[in-house]
């Protein structure tokens, strides 16, 4: 008797032609502007709660006045440990996942490691270290130091003429213009370890795409060369300022009916206060620089002598809650409230003091 032949239902599996050529070909656009922008303010918005939660706690912990010193320390931090346990780890932050972007590396063309992830959150946290009011003061007191000179103090000096310098100042908008006129770096570390992201979305037609930022681009660049491109002064041609000079007024027994038409005056001619007679921001106290530089007058914002802050001229400024800082300090608050009680301010209602 035949024995009975087990059957199974397993088949085997069919191969079509060309199915892994479809794989093969697939491939992504390149994310929008208007993605990457919002993807960025999704995470400053969560960075930023949970600043806030943070600070909260500590400041019910060690006080307000602990945390008014460290809130630079505290803002990296919780920045560092959201963009590691997120980008760095190869996970997506809240605003990719929002979004619906990847990030890449444009260099290799494919997802980047882990190594060049960590190197990315270093270089954009590195901005907010050096513009620091901590840093900044670190950078004067190591130039003005009258010691011996090492490659340590010289990389530091440069640094700080870097940063000084017109192309210093102006890196942060070279970089906006090229990101509206390119799309493909919003943040400057990214740039520097070269990713940029693409979009997970299905591929839209021509005419349902966002538009380019490019005339917002334009739009910056135009002033931007206009403050750096070498302009001709009236003063080059001697002729020039004598035909704009203001003419003698003629002696008539006739009343003008209405002012003689005078050609515009030049730069020269109106000028009120020149730079020499300018002593607004010089300091105006009886007080000796020992007293000056006690620890108890140390301004908790600009960590200088209370009055020697930039935009003070001397001045403090004294706050409904009792609190005093330097006048020019408070003017660049983003929030009008006390940075130590948190109490509303109404600038109106603060009061200009001198010797305090």
């Amino acid at each position: 008797m035949d024995q009975p032949i087990a059957s199974s239902s397993r088949q085997p599996a069919v191969e079509h032609p060309g199915q892994g050529e479809e794989y093969a070909r697939l491939s992504f656009q390149r994310a929008s502007q208007a993605q990457m922008l919002r993807a960025h303010q999704r995470d400053s918005s969560q960075i930023h709660r949970l600043t806030d939660l943070v600070s909260e706690i500590l400041r019910s912990i060690a006080g307000t006045r602990w945390l008014a010193h460290k809130q630079t320390v505290v803002d990296l931090l919780v920045k560092a440990i959201y963009l590691t346990l997120t980008f760095g780890r190869g996970s997506q932050t809240l605003g990719e996942e929002y979004t619906d972007i990847l990030p890449y590396s444009t260099r290799r063309g494919r997802s980047p490691s882990q190594r060049r992830r960590l190197l990315t959150v270093v270089f954009l946290l590195l901005p907010s270290i050096i513009n620091s009011p901590t840093s900044a003061a670190y950078l004067r007191n190591s130039t003005s130091d009258s010691a011996s000179s090492t490659r340590w103090k010289d990389a530091k000096v440069k640094l700080l003429n870097f940063l000084e310098s017109p192309v210093g100042k102006s890196l942060p908008e070279i970089h906006m213009i090229g990101f509206l006129f390119g799309g493909r770096f919003f943040e400057f570390g990214k740039r520097l370890t070269g990713i940029s992201y693409i979009s997970t979305l299905p591929t839209s037609p021509p005419e349902q795409q966002a538009p380019s930022y490019e005339p917002l681009g334009l739009l910056m660049l135009l002033p931007f060369l206009y403050r750096f491109l070498p302009r001709r002064s009236s003063t080059d041609n001697p002729s020039t300022v004598e035909s704009h000079a203001i003419p003698t007024p003629v002696k008539d027994d006739i009343l003008p009916l209405s002012p003689p038409l005078n050609p515009p005056l030049t730069p020269e001619q109106t000028v009120l206060l020149t730079k020499d007679g300018n002593t607004y921001d010089q300091s105006n106290t009886y007080l000796s620089a020992e007293a000056l530089a006690l620890p108890e007058r140390q301004c908790t914002l600009c960590l200088e002598p209370r009055g020697t802050g930039e935009g003070s001229g001397g001045t403090v400024a004294v706050t409904e809650c009792g609190h005093i800082f330097c006048w020019g300090c408070l003017g660049g608050l983003e929030k009008l409230e006390c940075p130590l009680c948190r109490q509303t301010l109404r600038m109106e209602r603060l009061v200009a003091a001198y010797n305090l």
